[in-house]
């Protein structure tokens, strides 16, 4: 039997490439515009990737394989992005095209000069540019089209959802979709995403998603280093202006004991604002803040921030930061990766 191919589209630095190699797969292309991404593929993966533009491939540069792969872009979804969603570009008039997914039916057109040469202009609109790449491929190399595609996404795709059913059938497919979360998958880390797998109608494929165990979950301690190089941690300088530009952010939120996104009325992340001790963490992000401790009345702030540096580690004993860490025993931390914020009441 002959060893199955997959193109790896908006390949970042290989989380796709490595699944598919792990399942036998032999990658035939992957690409990405991001240079540093690209670096990171080839030595994660292998030097078969390219650094380039979804907006600038076409057919000819696509090789034959049985599986494309696409984890398009997602900032214009999540919500921890502006969430523009798909957004089009007319290349004929310069109209603006948004995708409205309860009105959506198919074949996409400028509303105003009626071009169907439309590009993506969101990021997330990238989704479109693989559509294209499927049409050249039909219409040019038709015994290049994959048997299989995939397309993987955060949960604020959930809205935009039907369009890709739509699209998939437009271009002969069935969509098959499904949303997993990564910590039933061996990882530990509560990230949730959509898988959307479409089947080539014509080759009668039957597909089934894998079951997920929820029976156990990897703490982030059986992953992370003991002992780190004195190299990556924070310098007391600059730990001292991010403590100390937190603290200003945090004068305007008045009494709170959040551990995440304290100043925000909508959290970004799922589930509720502090973790119990065997949950899983937050995704650390630079939107939000995490493991905020805000001092009561009548609990001296010299004593708490002595006790955080000897619990967990967190801080030396001028109260600057070391770096995140996992706390062990009986730490504040407890097996947690939080990076705390001392305020007074």
């Amino acid at each position: 039997m002959r060893k199955l191919k997959v193109n790896d589209f908006f390949c970042g630095c290989g989380g796709m490439g490595i699944a598919f190699q792990n399942a036998g797969y032999e990658i035939a292309g992957a690409w990405d515009f991001d240079k540093y991404a690209v670096a990171s593929y080839r030595e994660n993966v292998g030097d078969h990737v390219t650094q380039a533009d979804i907006k600038e491939l076409n057919h000819t540069q696509i090789p034959q394989a049985d599986v494309w792969a696409f984890g398009f872009p997602c900032q214009d979804l999540s919500v921890a992005g502006k969430q523009r969603g798909l957004v089009l570009k007319c290349q004929a008039c310069g109209a603006e095209i948004e995708i409205n997914p309860e009105e959506y039916t198919g074949q996409t057109f400028c509303p105003d000069c009626s071009s169907t040469d439309l590009k993506a202009a969101s990021r997330s609109g990238c989704f479109f540019e693989m559509m294209r790449l499927l049409e050249e491929t039909q219409e040019n190399e038709p015994q290049n089209m994959p048997a299989v595609i995939i397309a993987e996404n955060v949960r604020g795709l959930k809205p935009f959802l039907p369009v890709l059913e739509a699209e998939y059938k437009r271009h002969g497919y069935t969509a098959h979709i499904e949303m997993f979360n990564s910590k039933w998958w061996g990882v530990s880390q509560n990230r949730e995403r959509y898988a959307v797998v479409g089947t080539r109608d014509d080759l009668n494929l039957s597909f089934e998603f894998p079951k997920e165990q929820h029976e156990f979950v990897p703490k982030l301690s059986d992953f992370l280093d003991k002992n780190v190089d004195e190299k990556y941690y924070i310098p007391d300088e600059k730990a001292k202006t991010i403590i100390a530009q937190a603290l200003e952010k945090l004068e305007t939120l008045g009494k709170c004991h959040a551990c995440i996104t304290p100043d925000r009325l909508n959290k970004r992340q799922n589930g509720p604002r502090a973790k119990a001790e065997d949950e899983p963490m937050f995704t650390l992000t630079a939107q939000d803040l995490h493991g905020v401790i805000v001092l009561e009345e009548g609990v001296d702030e010299e004593d708490l921030k002595a006790e955080i540096c000897r619990e967990s580690g967190l801080l030396d004993p001028n109260g600057c930061g070391k770096t995140l860490r996992v706390g062990g025993g009986n730490s504040l931390t407890k097996k947690h990766n939080y990076q705390h914020v001392l305020v007074c009441q």
